[in-house]
């Protein structure tokens, strides 16, 4: 059964991987038209069946997403879906990223299955792409919706204050993007073959961040190392960006040389991170901020784990996070 979605405003017939259109049928979510995908890579199914259907009649399991799958709503598009129909038991799954697509409220839409390459798939769990999926589907919307609302008002008005606020909502989105390109590559992303003057990197990390009234203090000579600088100058900017989240506009960020250590910290006299939550901060979509997106750590824990190092958060002398990372290479 396919329909080119002419009811609707996403047309699925033009969609080369599995869609799926569903509409409400009093409370109940249903299915109203798959496409030719959908068919050739699961089966068909009738029009009017309970969007349940799907998981059953086509071996699809959750590895990943809400509790409750079958739900589509605005928050239901954080799912990697895998399905082992058609396949051999020596073959492994495949799986799919699964987001859906509200165009009607939040019940009617689409249901996109996105098939995964085998090394995403390998590495999903571990890099949380269900929250990167949330971060591209959420996260970016925002600040698009504000740069469309002042360009249109700067349209309209005239005022030229307005495309302030679209240049920030575009760095915005830059940044999102880059987080979540960093968190989802592959070790290849990563050149750790410069000796790198770590002072430059951490002052041009510096400038490149909103410090308000934000300082930045270095702790004695800072100790060239072998690392790949655009890499290592994302991994100083988001600290820098969490101290100052965290620990408000007039912080105090030190850097220094670890003495016992092959290696550096970065320090602040912020509010600190609670005892009990240090075992999740590096973790994709764990924040303490209702504004974070929750990439920040895990940037730094990414960035350090394909660099061969190793990263721990404790607490500062002053009361602040303290963030050590060791096992580099200096000259």
């Amino acid at each position: 059964m396919t329909a080119n979605g002419a009811t609707g405003s996403f047309a699925i017939e033009e969609w080369p991987d599995p869609v799926c259109r569903l509409s409400d049928d009093d409370g109940t979510q249903v299915v109203q038209a798959v496409n030719e995908a959908f068919e050739r890579t699961f089966g068909s199914i009738e029009p009017g069946e309970p969007v349940t259907t799907l998981f059953e009649t086509f071996d699809l399991s959750v590895v990943l997403g809400p509790e409750d799958p079958t739900v589509v709503g605005t928050e239901a598009d954080k799912i990697i879906a895998e399905s082992n129909r058609g396949r051999s038991e020596r073959e492994p799954d495949t799986r799919y990223l699964l987001r859906a697509v509200p165009e009607n409220g939040d019940t009617d839409g689409v249901l996109l299955f996105t098939p995964l390459p085998e090394e995403a798939a390998r590495e999903a769990d571990e890099i949380g792409l269900d929250h990167v999926a949330s971060v591209i589907s959420h996260d970016l919307r925002n600040p698009l919706d504000v740069a469309k609302a002042h360009l249109r008002a700067a349209r309209e008005t005239g005022e030229a204050d307005h495309f302030e606020h679209v240049a920030d909502a575009h760095e915005r989105m830059e940044r999102i993007v880059e987080d979540v390109l960093t968190l989802a590559s592959g070790s290849d992303v990563i050149q750790p073959d410069e000796m790198v003057e770590l002072s430059g990197v951490v002052k041009n990390a510096w400038t490149n961040v909103d410090t308000d009234d934000a300082d930045i203090v270095l702790k004695g000579p800072l100790p060239s190392i072998i690392a790949d600088p655009d890499r290592l100058g994302r991994l100083f900017e988001n600290l820098f960006r969490n101290s100052i989240q965290h620990g408000g506009s007039a912080v105090t960020v030190t850097v220094g040389p670890l003495e016992s250590a092959r290696g550096f910290y970065v320090a602040d006299d912020g509010q600190g991170i609670p005892s009990a939550q240090q075992a999740r901060v590096f973790d994709p979509g764990f924040s303490t901020d209702d504004h974070g997106t929750g990439l920040g750590l895990s940037i730094v824990a990414r960035v350090v784990d394909l660099h061969g190092w190793s990263v721990t958060v404790t607490e500062s002398a002053n009361g602040g996070a303290r963030f050590e990372v060791t096992g580099i290479e200096t000259s």
